[in-house]
């Protein structure tokens, strides 16, 4: 049960940050952006551990053919300007 709600709470703290750290009206959300905060995040939390990094490239990959963005720490965005 602690560890669900550990979880769930981590979620929810990165899913705020990803989005606190982007003013609202800012110019679009672009690919490239996305997997900035993706790579922040890597550095922060993982110490840029090439696991993680490499799960930001590949979902570069996804976001630049789909134009979404769908991580398993954050909700799905998509409409996401493909650059």
């Amino acid at each position: 049960m602690m560890k669900r709600f550990f979880t769930v709470s981590l979620l929810v703290a990165i899913y705020v940050i990803s989005f606190a750290s982007t003013p609202l009206l800012a110019a679009p959300m672009t690919c490239t952006n996305r997997q900035q905060v993706c790579f922040a995040y890597c550095a922060r939390q993982y110490h840029n551990a090439p696991r993680c990094l490499s799960t930001c490239k590949d979902l570069m990959g996804q976001c630049l053919s789909n134009g979404c963005w769908d991580s398993k720490v954050t909700v799905k965005q998509c409409g996401i300007t493909k650059q």
